[in-house]
């Protein structure tokens, strides 16, 4: 299934298009649901100030979607997903981004086309921040050299303070106006987050100049995916390559082009994200979790945590 979307403002794709169509909005709310045909779930828009959005989307397709738009005005988005697959890119550029779990991207767009595709294989769990800079103009120096190309994206992986940003804006604890406040407040944290791990010279992080070739960055995403399932006891650097079909250099240089952080800084927000979850949900006492997550050394799990969330983990309740 293909869905072509023309868009000249963030508005655009919600008035007449082929999503409209063919995904029906739920009464009174900025919902829309799935076609029985195309699978099950739904997404969500919710619109936080003229010009700047979210939306969510919980969705379980039958079968890969593509999605082709044409993006005619200067579009600010920040995605991070949670669960599923997918990959999108620029027409007539170079190179491919993976939607993969527990990935955030920064992507900038200007009279580009951009082409998405969503894999069946599992329920996708995606959020995305749009911002319309036609409306809502930033001064910020830092976007000046990323508007400088009509598309750029910078992916961070496995960053603890990106994650904590998704978790707390999924488990927003107020309703209406209060709402969309605390929503925009998180948005704006997560932008500047992003913006903040922008190399001293941007410009030169565009995806073309980069120096990985398609079996690079397809191996890294490998690399990436064994550490997902492995990260309680994650196998040695030479190793991890061997299984992503890499060698050690390419693996070390290449996780941190690519994903901003390295093998062992991936592995390690890992479990600090897992064990800040179970000490939050206070089942286990912070010896328990610090176990369960890969550490038998109290005093160095201790240390790690507060380095990572800037507190103790006997703290994590009173957060």
């Amino acid at each position: 299934m293909n869905i072509q979307i023309v868009s000249r403002h963030l508005d655009d794709a919600y008035v007449e298009s082929d999503f409209t169509t063919m995904f029906k909005r739920q009464s009174e709310q900025d919902r829309y649901l799935i076609p029985s045909h195309l699978g099950e779930g739904s997404i969500q828009r919710i619109p936080l100030r003229k010009g700047m959005e979210l939306v969510w989307f919980d969705t379980a397709f039958s079968n890969g979607i593509q999605l082709d738009f044409d993006v005619q005005y200067p579009h600010l988005e920040i995605s991070y997903t949670v669960s599923g697959k997918g990959v999108y890119e620029a027409v007539a550029q170079a190179h491919a981004f993976q939607l993969t779990s527990a990935v955030s991207s920064l992507t900038y767009m200007d009279g580009t086309r951009v082409h998405t595709e969503i894999s069946s294989e599992e329920r996708i769990r995606h959020m995305e921040l749009r911002i319309d800079l036609n409306v809502l103009d930033m001064i910020l120096p830092e976007l000046e050299p990323i508007k400088q190309h009509s598309f750029f994206c910078q992916q961070l992986a496995g960053v603890p303070d990106i994650s904590l940003l998704i978790e707390q804006m999924q488990n927003c604890p107020y309703q209406g106006t209060l709402r969309k406040l605390f929503l925009e407040g998180k948005a704006l944290e997560l932008l500047a987050l992003h913006l903040s791990r922008l190399d001293d010279h941007p410009g030169e992080c565009y995806t073309t100049k980069s120096k990985l070739n398609a079996h690079d960055i397809q191996s890294l995403y490998k690399a990436k995916e064994i550490l997902d399932h492995t990260w309680i006891q994650p196998p040695m650097l030479s190793e991890l390559a061997r299984m992503a079909c890499l060698n050690d250099y390419k693996l070390k240089l290449g996780f941190k082009e690519l994903f901003g952080t390295t093998v062992f800084g991936y592995v390690r927000a890992l479990r600090m994200n897992t064990a800040r979850t179970l000490l939050e949900q206070g089942k286990v006492n912070i010896s328990e979790a610090a176990t369960m997550v890969g550490y038998s050394n109290m005093s160095h799990f201790s240390s790690l945590y507060k380095k990572t969330f800037g507190y103790n983990p006997s703290e994590c309740g009173k957060k």
